[in-house]
């Protein structure tokens, strides 16, 4: 068990190797979760639809009520689940693990791992419009945080784990290792340091391994050769970008509502699954192509073998029924849909530059492959993920520049248009944002316990003020904190309160410390932030603050000051520049 402290037990051991050590293990964890989710989605769409091939080669001999009672009964099963299980797997799991990083230094809960992995499974296997990423990424993070939390990693150390189990999550997605760093560290971490990468690709690397010796050495969706065909096509991919930031922001305004309206239903949290289980299997009668993760439907698009009518109805119906799969409360990402909807969006744009100007442009396929990233990087503000996502897709260099501007115009864009992506959004809707800047987001990270000191100094509630100003006097904190007989906190004081008591006259020799101290005590516990430790601090005008026990609040273990956060928050400042 001595290993399991290896951070703080054994300083010769090199931190980079132990790093090093834990992500390709991590990697490993990551790689068979995406295996593992992947054939449970499989397992239950064959138990649930005696197939496990894509709905669109078998959709229509499923009789018509099994298209509606199969997505319900879905929601039926998942709605519990989630409810009394896991509440944390509900929606698309990306901003839950951001909260976790933001908030609790990383730690996620170690049951979420198998917990997503069969709720996500049953709701995207019996027809729920979602995405297998986003579930993955929150495998591959639950796997990272534990492991880390296992090993008593340091709390900066917890978040790279966390990194690198996302990115192992997505590079064996996708078969994509450089687009899985870049999700990690562009959009999770939001954090682009040296010491990060390493771990994080590492993680990915060992993951697309794992991956490919089971899949073998393919790319994710059946991509087309692309052609640039003339350098006027730039204009078009630069329109390409700007609809795609509009259509991305018209998914993220429709998914969100779609939240609201579910959440105000006077309904049971675990029924409302089956009511949205219900809307998808109506919807699925009329256009199978949303079924689930819909990549067959977007192989199609790439190959061009969908009318430019149908291309452009699927980008509405699409957005329609992942609001409904998720607003509803079902579990899934909304990665693949994004790709999903930029596949219609550049597919249908493309057929018609293409009928107008067949000299000039590439073919509808080539156009959906460019809205794939354009709408991935305008959804969730990553557009470096989503050009390298797109590129190691393909393995086609020429792919790079159109994909360069659709992607930096449709993100610009959205992020011109609305404050905060698809993923940011739900924290900002409950108050946290991960626009303040490094300095709040470390006050957040951390917690009290990290930086407070036990070395504080108490004395008696009957000491005398000679025996309070001599242990002033010798101590090097401000307060005191004045306990009873039993050692409990009963009030705090200073030479402040010394002087005003005996400026107001009272007999020096009765005035004992019971009698100046302050009584009601403000304190913060072992687990507050640092943020709120510092606003407690800042509204009262002290310099420090006791840490008290959270289930014996007269318990105090130990002292927080001003001067300790701000050394705290400049160091760590210095680590990120």
């Amino acid at each position: 068990m001595k290993f399991l402290s290896v951070w703080t037990a054994n300083e010769r051991i090199n931190e980079h190797v132990v790093n090093a050590i834990l992500a390709v293990f991590i990697g490993l964890i990551g790689g068979v979760g995406a295996i593992a989710f992947r054939f449970m989605i499989k397992f239950f769409q064959d138990l649930f639809y005696h197939n496990p091939n894509d709905f669109l080669t078998f959709c229509r001999s499923v009789p018509l009520h099994l298209k509606i009672l199969i997505p319900a009964l879905g929601g039926l099963i998942a709605g519990p689940l989630i409810y009394f299980g896991a509440r944390e797997t509900k929606g698309h799991g990306v901003p839950e693990i951001m909260e976790a990083l933001l908030l609790k230094s990383g730690r996620i809960r170690p049951r979420l791992t198998f917990m997503q992995m069969l709720i996500s499974a049953i709701c995207i296997g019996s027809g729920g419009s979602a995405g297998r990423e986003g579930p993955i990424v929150m495998i591959g993070s639950a796997a990272g945080s534990t492991i880390g939390q296992l090993f008593k990693a340091p709390q900066e150390r917890l978040r790279t784990l966390v990194g690198c189990g996302a990115a192992a999550g997505i590079a064996a997605t996708f078969n994509a290792p450089i687009a899985g760093v870049l999700f990690a560290v562009e959009i999770l971490l939001n954090d682009f340091r040296l010491e990060k990468f390493s771990p994080i690709i590492l993680a990915s690397v060992t993951a697309t391994a794992l991956s490919r010796h089971y899949y073998g050495n393919f790319p994710a969706l059946q991509v087309p050769s692309y052609e640039l065909l003339n350098a006027t096509e730039f204009i078009f991919y630069a329109i390409l970008g700007i609809l795609c930031g509009l259509i991305a922001l018209l998914f993220v305004e429709v998914l969100y509502k779609s939240e609201d309206f579910f959440d105000h239903l006077p309904l049971p949290g675990y029924i409302k699954p089956l009511l949205g289980g219900t809307c998808i299997g109506v919807i699925l009668i009329f256009f199978p192509h949303v079924f689930g993760v819909g990549y067959g439907t977007v192989n199609l698009a790439l190959k061009g073998d969908l009318s430019w009518k149908l291309l452009f109805l699927l980008i509405f119906i699409k957005i329609i029924a992942t609001s409904i799969t998720l607003g509803s409360g079902e579990s899934g990402g909304v990665f693949a849909p994004s790709l999903f909807i930029g596949a219609m969006t550049g597919g249908a744009f493309g057929y018609l530059i293409h009928t107008f100007f067949p000299q000039l442009t590439a073919s509808s396929g080539a156009y959906a492959l460019v809205g794939m990233g354009a709408l991935v990087g305008a959804t969730t503000h990553g557009p470096i993920t989503a050009i390298l996502i797109i590129f190691e897709l393909t393995g086609n260099y020429l792919i790079i520049l159109p994909l360069m501007v659709s992607c930096i115009i449709s993100t610009f864009i959205a992020t011109s248009l609305k404050d905060g992506s698809i993923y940011t959004l739900k924290l900002k809707r409950k108050g946290l944002s991960l626009k303040r800047g490094w300095e709040q987001t470390i006050l957040e990270s951390f917690q009290v316990k990290d930086i407070m000191t036990k070395d504080f100094q108490s004395i008696s509630e009957k000491a005398t003020v000679d025996e309070i100003v001599e242990t002033l006097g010798k101590s090097s904190r401000s307060y005191l904190l004045v306990t009873n007989s039993q050692g409990e906190l009963v009030g705090i004081l200073s030479f402040h309160d010394v002087r005003k008591a005996l400026l107001g006259g009272g007999k020096r020799k009765e005035i004992t410390a019971a009698d100046i101290a302050t009584k009601n005590v403000v304190s913060v516990t072992p687990n507050d932030s640092l943020l709120t430790a510092q606003h407690k601090l800042g509204s009262l005008g002290v310099s420090q603050l006791p840490v008290i026990d959270k289930r014996n609040p007269k318990r105090v273990v130990g002292i927080v000051s001003l001067k300790d956060i701000i050394a705290f928050h400049e160091r760590e400042l210095l680590k990120r520049i």
